[in-house]
């Protein structure tokens, strides 16, 4: 009786374990090129994994329904700033990053559905 009894909260303790794991990673793929991009939430960071993109974002404003985060950068002459927004209830992401230097400026947009 106690093998059942262990059994049964051991396998609680992974469902709960599973469960707020699941909740901080997102897998992605981006519309234009069906590449896989994932998503890893920590306390304050956002971090984007993907063949083409990646980096780390601080994370601006966090809700049930979304997350936005930012992260900027500067090098020489050049700026750069990028902006995510991943929707968690369309499940839809998307990536603005403007690019700024003495000639022109960028601005390119990608965007993808989640699983």
């Amino acid at each position: 009786m106690n093998f059942f009894k262990t059994t049964f909260i051991i396998f609680l303790l992974y469902l709960f374990y599973t469960k707020v794991n699941s909740n901080q990673r997102y897998i992605c793929s981006r519309v234009d090129t069906n590449e896989v991009v994932n998503f890893y939430i920590s306390d304050n960071k956002l971090f984007l994994s993907g063949l083409s993109i990646s980096g780390t974002y601080s994370i601006l404003t966090k809700y049930m329904n979304g997350i936005l985060a930012i992260n900027m950068s500067k090098i020489g002459v050049d700026s750069g700033v990028e902006v995510i927004f991943l929707d968690l209830q369309k499940k839809k992401f998307s990536v603005k990053s403007s690019l700024t230097n003495k000639k022109k400026n960028t601005l390119i947009e990608i965007k993808g559905n989640c699983k």
